[in-house]
């Protein structure tokens, strides 16, 4: 938790009442006041003050507004459901660019959430036929409020990456995921040692954050394989789970790494060889695998 000075508590005070507890979840003078612009354009006034005290228990705002933009959707955002990042939001846009040219590719997204990943890409590949599941009743609550708020064309449904028995009707052309891939002792550590930070453990779902290694086999072996799929894109926090991605799906495969425009690794990106989506080595930015 940031330390605030005194004089920054005056200083607050005297631009606005409700500016002064913003800073203890936001750490300084810029970010409180652009978190409260928000809180007073989307909320009526009557919410102000809650919003504020909800803020400055670490709530994150996505939970406080109820939505967060994501491309140019702006999605529903609930408790016990992971808030869409930017970086999936970057990453999702990009592929979408890359097989625009597909006349309708069929495309599953696993570990859905919001469902702010399929409802995206069907939204800018509107030929696109597009699957989504998660095991979360929160998350398919939520996903199916989205299609709804959007008209969007996505089918939803219960379903588990650990599922060997997964099956489905048709064959895929590509797979997307964004699962928990933060491992347990990197979960608990505290932020300063590059642990997540606090509003994120008190609030968001750990069963939405934490994993490792056992989510990307998971998905090779049993959604990869079932859906037959000939490319996949695969969000990550870790260079071992990008190798372990390439080394389960064997020598048919060939996949790279993508890095957001921070220059973090982000994606496993991969494609079997000889197919239509080898167009994905256009998202490789990183090198190959």
């Amino acid at each position: 938790m940031p330390r605030i000075s005194s004089k920054l508590v005056r200083q607050a005070r005297a631009i606005s009442p409700r500016l002064a507890p913003l800073l203890r979840a936001t750490g300084s003078l810029e970010r409180a006041h652009s978190e409260l612009k928000w809180i007073e354009n989307e909320l009526p006034r009557h919410k102000w003050t809650n919003a504020v005290n909800r803020r400055a228990c670490l709530e994150p705002l996505q939970y406080i507004l109820g939505s967060q933009p994501f491309g140019s959707l702006d999605i529903l955002c609930g408790r016990g459901v992971l808030i869409p990042r930017w970086e999936t939001e970057e990453w999702a846009t990009a592929v979408a660019s890359i097989i625009k040219e597909f006349e309708s590719p069929r495309i599953l997204d696993a570990c859905t959430g919001t469902g702010c990943i399929p409802l995206l890409l069907k939204h800018e590949l509107p030929h696109a036929k597009v699957q989504a599941f998660d095991f979360s009743e929160d998350a398919l609550r939520l996903a199916g409020l989205n299609k709804e708020k959007f008209d969007i064309d996505v089918s939803f449904h219960y379903g588990d990456v650990f599922d060997s028995n997964m099956k489905f009707d048709h064959p895929f052309d590509l797979v997307t995921a964004n699962p928990p891939y933060i491992p347990i002792n990197d979960y608990e550590r505290p932020m300063l040692l590059s642990g997540p930070e606090k509003s994120v453990r008190l609030y968001e779902p750990r069963s939405a954050l934490v994993g490792h290694l056992e989510f990307y086999h998971a998905l090779v072996d049993n959604i990869v394989r079932a859906s037959q799929c000939s490319g996949i894109i695969f969000e990550l926090g870790y260079e071992e789970q990008a190798q372990a991605t390439a080394e389960k799906l064997g020598t048919a495969w060939l996949c790279g790494r993508y890095n957001d425009s921070a220059g973090r690794l982000r994606c496993v990106v991969g494609w079997k060889k000889g197919t239509p989506m080898q167009t994905l080595a256009n998202l490789v930015n990183g090198g190959t695998l």
